[in-house]
């Protein structure tokens, strides 16, 4: 792993941060170029994103500079004047700085991020709705209404999402928020009123699931909370976006390993640096190989659904939490 910059670091490195084309010192400059630099600016204090920044810089053909995205505007400034002035190709992961390059000069490549601007290349860990509804329908085979939370910002992935229903038969019940606080508010009218009017007496959940991985960045620590709560006391699977998300107690989450997405990131950086005209071979948005389905066991018990039978299970991964 290399060490991050400081931003007063990477504000002394204009040569760092020169064209592609400066001669290198090999060969008494007789034609040889530099590789053009790339800089890693990540999110700080998530350590998802700093996995696959190592896998990343493990992967990487030439020198990777790192550099934290800072939380104050006068941080936030600051890095943004030095990446407007990059050339080469800047990695994003994490989506704050996604946010952080976008208009920049320089090739720009993802990763982490949910929402990156349209055109950008890069690389996220999250299976497609139909690989996460089948996984649920192994464990849950009568799942057929599964509540979703999601601002204007998931439409694209609600779209796919109601393709996949429709394909398996389920029916998605949709809860729109323009934030944790809207969507918090939203499954407790859908879930609350019922508790209220039961007089004690049991009553089954409205839904049969709760999906996360339409809007992800909807789904703040209060959020997650709030859906785990109603995964307890109504018997109610939360299929979650990551596994990041299962390890706090999710019942399970489809993606692929943050390790795996690293090394594809580098992949695509080493071929935009071989060829930076042909940014088509690097658009696949994901891994190779197929995604895990990693599973809670400790919450699948809780629902009543047979662990043992899954933890050898092909592409499954049973975590004891």
């Amino acid at each position: 792993m290399l060490p991050a910059l400081t931003l007063m670091a990477l504000a002394s490195l204009p040569l760092m941060l020169a064209s592609p084309d400066t001669p290198g010192e090999q060969g008494g400059g007789s034609g040889r170029t530099a590789s053009p630099p790339v800089i890693l600016v990540k999110s700080a204090g998530v350590r998802a994103v700093q996995e696959v920044a190592d896998a990343f810089s493990d992967g990487c053909r030439v020198h990777v500079q790192q550099m934290y995205v800072g939380d104050s505007p006068t941080e936030i400034a600051h890095s943004r004047e030095i990446v407007q002035s990059a050339r080469g190709v800047l990695v994003a992961v994490g989506q704050p700085a996604v946010e952080l390059l976008v208009g920049v000069r320089a090739h720009v490549v993802y990763a982490l991020a949910p929402d990156p601007p349209l055109g950008n290349i890069g690389v996220n860990n999250t299976a497609m709705p139909y690989q996460v509804f089948r996984a649920l329908l192994q464990v849950r085979p009568k799942a057929k209404r599964i509540a979703v939370v999601s601002s204007e910002r998931g439409a694209h992935r609600l779209t796919l999402a109601r393709q996949a229903a429709r394909s398996l038969g389920i029916e998605l019940i949709e809860l729109p928020a323009p934030d944790s606080a809207a969507a918090i508010r939203a499954l407790r009218a859908l879930f609350v009123p019922l508790a209220e009017e039961s007089d004690g007496v049991a009553i089954p959940s409205p839904v049969d699931a709760l999906w996360l991985g339409a809007d992800p960045q909807l789904i703040d620590m209060q959020v997650l909370q709030f859906v785990l709560q109603m995964q307890i006391q109504w018997q109610v699977p939360v299929v979650a976006s990551t596994r990041q998300q299962v390890h706090f107690g999710a019942l399970l989450a489809v993606d692929w390993p943050l390790e795996a997405v690293g090394r594809h990131l580098a992949w695509q950086v080493n071929q935009l640096l071989e060829d930076p005209e042909r940014v088509e071979l690097v658009a696949r948005d994901h891994p190779g190989g197929p995604p895990d389905v990693v599973l809670n066991a400790q919450a699948a018990r809780r629902l009543g659904i047979n662990v043992e039978a899954l933890r050898h299970a092909t592409g499954w991964k049973v975590i004891e939490r």
